[in-house]
């Protein structure tokens, strides 16, 4: 089953707001997430667990900015955000989403809880002036769960759910940390009154906003990703609205002029902004390594990897490789300790570490993914995509048909140029220029003071 499909196929059968907690907490949002990665990782062997297991490193990242723990009513802006979504700016490194809301609204009553994937940055490096790490928030949360206890108004239902679907008995471990989660920040949120908290990523930080929507502090989402018609977690039949945020900053206008429905945020709620780090790579010079790579090949491929099926998608590029020595295949990956040296025999397939996906896509003809936000990035930048409908993942997550996009259905179908003559549809709405001009002229406060009904 596709993993958007479990939570269609749940609704549509089940009365899924029925599930509280005798204190009248709505559980399915909390859980929603779960299940659909439980049903990628059984289906594709994908798993989206990224930090760190080192002890060590943990520890060090532990006490990233601790004083700040003891400053925390000190701060009217909370920005949740992650150490790898920096880059070197004005010679610091400067957060593409949030740090210029926090130069807007004032570094000194910004404090950034940051989620390191390795390790942070030191305090030298970083362009913002505070930062935290979240793992102690992690650490009083783990302890708050050991006391927590699930008691559902109706427990039988889930039950049913979990019994029908097979999903597993971890969905409980799971639902106790959102519930502890819960705890601790609506009693941080209330002793603390923040104005406003920034999240990227808001169905996985579901009870922060919740418990911030509770204790009546505005949250802003920054778009970190395509959202389109049909995002797993920006759509629904069933909606929730104190679990969404109440705005979304955006990359473009294209989901504010859609009026999608079972969009969670209607056209009054999305802020079009554009994107820091696209304006900033487009206006970079290309490398002249990667002009001569221009030069040399007839066609550059960005093969942009997801975790998912890799096997499948390095041979189809391998394939497609020996049969066309003037085509250039790039290879990007999630995790790049992975060897691939298995394909990078081949003289026309090249893994190019030393340079940015964003760079590649700049002088890529063609970017290859499953549904990746770079299929939108790549247009923005020069390289339109071509799909590969793994598990009918692509088809899941872009309306290819409105596209009119180039699809690869099979991994034996092989890639000629006339194929790649045709003509697409894409949106040039995805992403609006002048980020920070957009940003300076928008007025954030006036938000926070707005009482905008969720759909």
């Amino acid at each position: 089953m596709a993993a958007s499909n479990i939570l269609k196929d749940i609704e549509n059968k089940y009365d899924v707001k029925r599930l509280k907690t005798i204190s009248g907490i709505k559980v399915w949002p909390l859980v929603r997430q779960f299940l659909v990665f439980q049903e990628i990782k059984k289906t594709l062997g994908y798993d989206n667990r990224l930090r760190t297991r080192n002890k060590r490193q943990l520890l060090k990242n532990f006490y990233r900015g601790f004083n700040n723990i003891f400053r925390l009513k000190k701060f009217d802006y909370l920005f949740f955000n992650n150490t790898d979504k920096r880059v070197l700016h004005a010679n610091k490194y400067f957060d593409i989403y949030f740090d210029a809301w926090a130069d807007k609204l004032g570094q000194d009553k910004s404090l950034f809880v940051e989620w390191a994937i390795h390790k942070h940055l030191s305090k030298q490096k970083t362009y913002s002036k505070n930062v935290i790490s979240d793992l102690p928030f992690k650490a009083i949360v783990a302890l708050v769960k050991l006391f927590t206890k699930i008691r559902l108004e109706d427990r039988e239902l889930l039950n049913e759910i979990i019994k029908e679907h097979q999903i597993s008995n971890l969905i409980n471990e799971e639902l106790k940390n959102k519930l502890a989660e819960f705890k601790v920040f609506d009693l941080l949120f209330k002793i603390t009154k923040p104005k406003a908290i920034f999240v990227l990523s808001s169905f996985s930080k579901i009870s922060i906003v919740a418990a911030a929507k509770k204790r009546g502090v505005k949250v802003f989402e920054a778009q970190h990703g395509y959202i389109g018609d049909h995002h797993t977690f920006y759509t629904a039949n069933i909606k929730f609205p104190e679990y969404y945020p109440d705005y979304l900053i955006s990359f473009g206008t294209y989901e504010k002029i859609q009026s999608n429905p079972r969009l969670i945020f209607n056209s009054n709620q999305i802020i079009p902004i554009g994107s820091f780090q696209l304006e900033l790579i487009k206006n970079k010079p290309i490398p002249d390594n990667l002009l001569n790579f221009k030069e040399k090949y007839d066609l550059v491929f960005c093969i942009t990897l997801q975790a998912i099926k890799e096997d499948i998608i390095l041979d189809w590029v391998f394939n497609n490789a020996r049969d066309n020595k003037n085509w250039l295949f790039v290879i990007r990956t999630k995790d790049r300790d992975i060897d691939y040296s298995k394909y990078t025999s081949e003289n026309n397939i090249k893994e190019l570490k030393e340079y940015s996906i964003y760079e590649i896509l700049k002088v890529a003809d063609y970017n290859v993914t499953i549904y990746s936000t770079t299929a939108i990035e790549g247009i923005f930048l020069g390289a339109p995509p071509i799909f590969f409908n793994i598990n009918n993942l692509s088809r899941q997550h872009f309306n290819i048909d409105k596209l009119n996009a180039f699809v690869i259905e099979d991994a034996n179908e092989k890639l000629t140029k006339k194929e790649l003559t045709k003509e697409s549809c894409f949106e040039k709405s995805f992403f609006i220029d002048n980020y920070f001009e957009n940003v300076n002229k928008t007025i954030l406060t006036k938000y926070m003071t707005k009482n905008e009904l969720n759909p």
